[in-house]
């Protein structure tokens, strides 16, 4: 009687995507709830230091300027509620021939007083609001010497964040109104001091820092639940009798992913090969690998939207993942037309799962079933021997696609486009070495047969480093 065939290709396909997936969950999991946990992490210090013109009047004309714009920052806020950014400040050094020409005429020393008026830009994505900020600037004496430095401080209204992610703040280019302190015995001004608009120079971000905000939990709230769709579970066909299958042994599985958006590496837990086969067509000629894998969860972690400490749970499941456990592929063996190398090439779809996410320590329900909304799709290439070593990837294909995800909620909030925020995108690419356990008994490791012991995880033989072509 045939063997059943289960595409072995399940290894190389399937710890790709876990591999590759564990990278993007990773930092897909930042965010955090009211679960026991640190308590909300301290705010942070922000500065921004951005170079301005500011067109003086009469013959001191433009000059440039530094300013410097200090404050505190929540690291998190929650949705329905305010966050508030204090400890602001704006620093600037004022040229002395301009400080002189505020004071009264002949005048050397002296006073200036006045205030210093900026936006503040909240954006998020394409979205963004403007916070006027006004500065008062105390009465500050001219040094004997050299520029004066003016420090203006004031409050910062607070401000509504409505939508869960990260939403970056910066300053723009600020106003000065700038004037002596008069004599005490001085009369009252008739007329204000002139509003002198600077303007940032050109390439300047003034990127203050940046704020989370995380769904408001509310007490007594359950996260919705989805029903699990019924499934069939899938037989496979049994092979034609003209195809030969044979046994590939103990195979082991090493995966090494990158996800753009994250700037991340991540490393997979090694997995094994069940039931790996290989399969020639007696016929055509035609060869391919079966076989089924699971791998254990990987928990990994990152930094969210580049600066919030985050991590996650990630597990690895057939697109039937409601009623399956193992995964099931297969990919076809060829030799590539630039290096005349046995390679494989493997097409598979995985679905990942989240769960137990954490942001600064703090818990996160993401919920039963918070998993990507499409499959991840792997297309990968490289030179392999099925009872040797292989190295096949996505960057002969242009990497993989990281979907949304669905199903991911805490206290009724919909999570899902915070993830996707986060980790979703193009052009993340997985690395998969597999290698054959033949078996040694030698007492000396460098005596045993060439794959009897694992490459180092991500490693390349020198046939690997060349090019590898996709199968026509």
């Amino acid at each position: 009687m045939p063997r059943r065939v289960r595409p072995r290709s399940v290894t190389v396909t399937a710890l790709a995507a876990a591999g590759l997936l564990s990278a993007a969950n990773g930092a897909l999991t930042g965010v955090g709830s009211a679960a026991p946990g640190p308590a909300v992490p301290p705010d942070s210090q922000a500065t921004a230091s951005v170079s301005v013109h500011c067109p003086f009047a009469g013959p001191l004309g433009p000059r440039a300027l530094t300013v410097e714009t200090a404050a505190t920052l929540p690291a998190q806020a929650k949705t329905g509620t305010s966050a508030t950014i204090g400890a602001f400040s704006v620093k600037l050094g004022l040229p002395r021939d301009v400080a002189l020409s505020l004071l009264p005429a002949g005048a050397t020393t002296g006073s200036l007083r006045g205030a210093v008026q900026l936006d503040l830009t909240v954006q998020q994505d394409d979205r963004s609001d403007k916070v006027p900020v006004s500065l008062v600037v105390a009465p500050t004496p001219l040094p004997e010497t050299g520029d004066v430095v003016l420090t203006a401080t004031g409050t910062v209204p607070d401000i509504a964040i409505n939508t869960i992610g990260a939403v970056t703040v910066t300053v723009a280019a600020p106003a000065l109104t700038l004037e002596a302190v008069p004599a005490a015995d001085a009369p009252a001004a008739t007329t204000a001091p002139p509003k002198v608009a600077c303007t940032l120079d050109e390439g300047q971000q003034g990127t203050l820092g940046k704020i989370l905000v995380l769904p408001k939990v509310t007490p007594g709230t359950e996260p919705k639940k989805k029903a699990a769709a019924p499934g069939e579970v899938t037989t496979q066909d049994e092979p034609p009798a003209n195809v030969y299958t044979q046994p590939l042994g103990l195979v082991s599985i090493l995966t090494k992913s990158t996800v753009k958006k994250l700037g991340a590496t991540v490393v997979a837990n090694p997995s094994l090969l069940v039931n790996g086969f290989i399969n020639v067509n007696l016929d055509t000629g035609d060869s391919w690998v079966t076989g089924s894998t699971a791998f254990s969860p990987v928990t990994t972690a990152f930094l969210g939207f580049g600066f919030v400490p985050v991590s996650a749970t990630v597990e690895f499941l057939p697109l039937e993942y409601q009623t399956e456990r193992m995964i099931e592929f297969s990919g076809n063996l060829y030799t590539d037309p630039v290096t005349q190398l046995p390679s494989l090439h493997a097409d598979m779809r995985v679905m990942a799962r989240m769960s137990h996410a954490e942001i600064n320590g703090v818990p996160l329900d993401l919920g039963p079933d918070c998993v990507t909304k499409d499959p991840v799709h792997l297309v990968l290439d490289g030179p392999y021997e099925a009872f040797g070593i292989g190295h096949v990837s996505t960057e002969p294909n242009g990497g993989f696609t990281l979907p949304g995800f669905k199903g991911c909620n805490a206290g009724g909030q919909d999570l899902n486009p915070l993830l996707g925020g986060m980790s979703s995108g193009p052009g993340n690419q997985a690395y998969v070495d597999t290698y054959n356990l033949v078996g040694c008994t030698t007492p000396d490791p460098a005596d045993c047969e060439p794959g009897s012991n694992p490459p180092a995880p991500g490693s390349q033989s020198a046939a690997a480093k060349k090019a590898v072509a996709k199968p026509r």
